[in-house]
């Protein structure tokens, strides 16, 4: 498995209360709250929070679990509370320093508005454990990057109290997709057609699996599969200019169903204690042309018109989780890839032969 180290923000009462630790510490009812309360700065900084709230916060504290997140969702809200800047100041943390590149740095026209932003990740850690095994076909994460608690693998020893594990250090570029653009895109009609049809696809693939598949994992939906998409398209624009082959970008999906927020973190990584040299994360300053290329490269596919009439629930191809995506278009390497080269569809992106209105994008010029 495979996480960033990313900080967890918490809520601002949980900053506080970490701030004020050395008086809170010693708190367990709320009478000895409302004693310590009479600190004149314990009383300014948690005049805007009531005794319930800070209790728990305490609590929380105390017993080293806070609200369990997805692992997915905690980078996420690391990622969009980067702050704006260039990244030229010194990095604070050395495992993650991120800046929101500024809009006119990068936006030079009204063509991708649907990109809310751009934010540089100067600095990351990535690790990665092996904490099992599985037989003939691995067990995929969820949208949200979790894996199931049921899932049947091979342990490593009997009673593990340790795990293998590799870290690596370098950099990356997350690209935020507005949700309001996100929303638009799906109430389009052509939008949904096309959905209902990769929906059918997912479902002959579940019964072909097995029919506990579609109970674990259920179809994840056509925002996660349009960022997908755009995202192969962006490595393999990108791979062109900044020095580092397809295969050694990797990529993170994140499509939140619950916060309705959407993104694509490319990043690549290298276990030399200084990590990678910067030739990637520069790439946020040419966004747009990247995008150019990305839906040039999408709108016509080299294996036209077979890939493009390419239908999900065709049982002779046996391609269920495809739509229009093949070796000539969108699929990269594995190594790449959170989602084994699957759930992709270009048709999702940009207007494509045979279906001209479900793109997300206009073709570009």
């Amino acid at each position: 498995m495979s996480v960033l180290s990313l900080p967890d923000r918490g809520s601002e009462v949980e900053g506080v209360v970490k701030l004020l630790w050395d008086k809170l510490q010693i708190v367990d009812t709320d009478e000895h709250l409302d004693l310590v309360r009479k600190y004149p700065q314990v009383s300014e900084k948690l005049k805007p929070y009531g005794t319930s709230e800070v209790m728990d916060a305490i609590r929380s504290a105390k017993s080293g679990v806070g609200d369990e997140k997805p692992v997915k969702q905690v980078e996420l809200e690391a990622l969009l509370a980067a702050p704006e800047g260039f990244g030229d100041d010194v990095p604070i943390d050395p495992d993650f320093h991120a800046r929101r590149l500024p809009d006119r740095v990068w936006r030079h026209s009204r063509r991708y508005d649907p990109i809310g932003a751009v934010i540089q990740v100067h600095r990351l850690r990535e690790v990665l454990a092996l904490i099992g095994f599985t037989r003939l076909e691995a067990e995929m994460r969820n949208i949200d990057g979790e894996f199931e608690t049921d899932v049947e693998r091979a342990q490593i020893a009997l009673e593990p109290s340790w795990f293998p594990a590799v870290e690596n250090r370098g950099e990356g570029v997350f690209i935020h997709v507005r949700t309001d653009a996100v929303k638009a895109w799906l109430e389009r009609e052509a939008v949904r057609r096309r959905l209902d049809a990769l929906a059918t696809g997912y479902d002959m693939w579940c019964r072909k699996r097995s029919s506990k598949q579609k109970r674990k994992h259920p179809f994840p939906g056509g925002p996660y599969i349009l960022v997908h998409t755009l995202s192969h398209l962006l490595i393999q624009s990108m791979a062109m200019r900044c020095g580092y082959p397809a295969s050694s970008i990797s990529e993170r999906i994140y499509a939140d169903k619950e916060t309705e927020r959407y993104g694509i973190l490319l990043y690549t990584g290298s276990s030399d204690a200084e990590g990678t040299l910067g030739g990637l994360v520069q790439q946020a300053r040419q966004i747009e042309n990247h995008l150019d290329q990305a839906l040039r490269m999408a709108a016509l596919c080299s294996n036209d018109p077979i890939c493009a009439q390419h239908e999900p629930s065709d049982s002779m191809e046996a391609r269920w989780l495809h739509g229009a995506a093949c070796h000539g278009c969108t699929l990269i390497a594995e190594t790449s890839c959170e989602s084994r080269n699957e759930l992709l569809d270009r048709a999702l992106v940009v207007p494509i032969l045979g279906v001209p209105d479900a793109g997300f994008f206009q073709a570009a010029p």
